[in-house]
């Protein structure tokens, strides 16, 4: 390859270079705007003579120390919004973990009375009342999944949080429902309370998949989101225990299995149907009833502590928290694309850097 044809390509991607090196430089580093201005108005007397007046005013002329200036301000503003939110996340994430350690409480005690075979639970196939081996024993009693209560942001996360990426093409994509927590607290543009299942009654959850244009095959009236982070479920519950002691001692029929015998329950604490034995009869019963008085009084306590926090931060509906991060968001956005400027120089500058060494590698064959 000819060396002034090499030379010639060189230096077009150098010259590049060179430009992009001085796209943010100060363009007149040795002249400041004024910043004040002296207005003159000339003024016609009675007696016919002329006076002048002047006054000093403000220039409203900008040098290149502006733009430095306006985009310092645009990111302190968004930082000092992202604190004033994260201060009311942190509210919200408190209250949810003393909630969901209360609902962890329930689990447990679901997982104890499975255990000691509380009523209603495993029961014996029998004929006349004594155990046989006729059929599998009969579990009666019902489960439901513990959901976690949590708060869901909607968030564009290459905008702002820990996703934060000035070099991507598009600030609004992904745009995802994560759970709110320690290291998101204070981003996102929108919260939505997201209330899990406590007992057998509730909804599984406030907010599900369903509820976004999740990937784009939805309704395109739809939000359209990204991907849908789920809230967790914290393990197995129940509210059916039994209030009354009786119902927890046995043996007694509880129920036809058929023609041929009948379903008999051996009572709280008795083995094999019971992995716990260390309480039977009365005193196991009275265990089987405080733990299901347990359960109710947590679930109360759950409801209060959401009282609490909705109204720590201002309602269920977060009202009030989304319209100041609506606003942040529209600061945070400013502030990528300040800088998303400056990261596509670096990335071009780079790119050039590539494509010089190409060249030279070629010229060299």
């Amino acid at each position: 390859m000819e060396e002034f044809l090499r030379k010639k390509t060189v230096n077009l991607f150098e010259r590049d270079q060179n430009k992009l090196d001085d796209a943010f430089k100060d363009q007149s580093p040795d002249i400041t705007a004024p910043e004040k201005l002296e207005k003159v108005e000339i003024i016609q007397n009675d007696d016919g003579t002329y006076s002048k007046k002047s006054e000093e005013v403000d220039s409203k002329l900008y040098d290149d120390n502006v733009v430095g200036q306006v985009e310092g301000e645009i990111k302190q503003d968004s930082e000092t919004l992202q604190e004033f939110c994260r201060d009311v996340d942190k509210k919200i994430i408190s209250f949810n973990e003393k909630i969901n350690a209360k609902k962890q409480e329930i689990v447990a005690l679901t997982a104890e009375a499975t255990e000691r075979n509380c009523w209603p639970g495993i029961a014996y196939t029998s004929i006349g009342g004594e155990r046989g081996g006729f059929s599998t024993p009969f579990g009666f009693s019902t489960s439901f999944s513990v959901i976690e209560d949590r708060e869901a942001v909607e968030i564009y996360t290459k905008m702002a949080g820990p996703g934060l990426d000035y070099g991507a093409d598009n600030p609004f994509d992904p745009t995802k429902i994560i759970t709110l927590n320690s290291s998101n607290a204070g981003f996102g543009h929108e919260n939505n309370r997201d209330n899990g299942r406590t007992l057998s009654s509730d909804s599984v959850t406030e907010i599900s998949a369903d509820d976004y244009n999740v990937g784009g095959s939805g309704d395109p009236e739809d939000d359209y989101l990204t991907s849908f982070e789920s809230s967790a479920n914290l393990g197995a519950g129940r509210d059916d225990i039994s209030t009354d002691s009786a119902d927890h001692l046995g043996p007694r029929f509880v129920g036809s299995a058929g023609t041929i015998y009948d379903y008999y329950y051996a009572g709280v604490g008795e083995s094999p149907d019971a992995s716990n034995t260390s309480l039977t009869g009365s005193a196991g019963a009275s265990r089987c009833v405080e733990i299901i008085n347990q359960i109710n009084t947590l679930a109360s306590e759950i409801n209060t502590l959401r009282s609490e926090r909705d109204a720590a931060v201002g309602g269920g509906d977060r009202a009030d928290l989304n319209v100041v991060k609506e606003k942040k968001m529209e600061k945070e956005l400013q502030n990528w694309g300040a800088n998303n400027v400056r990261a596509k120089q670096t990335q071009r500058k780079t790119s050039n850097n590539s494509v010089i060494t190409a060249v030279n590698n070629l010229s060299s064959l």
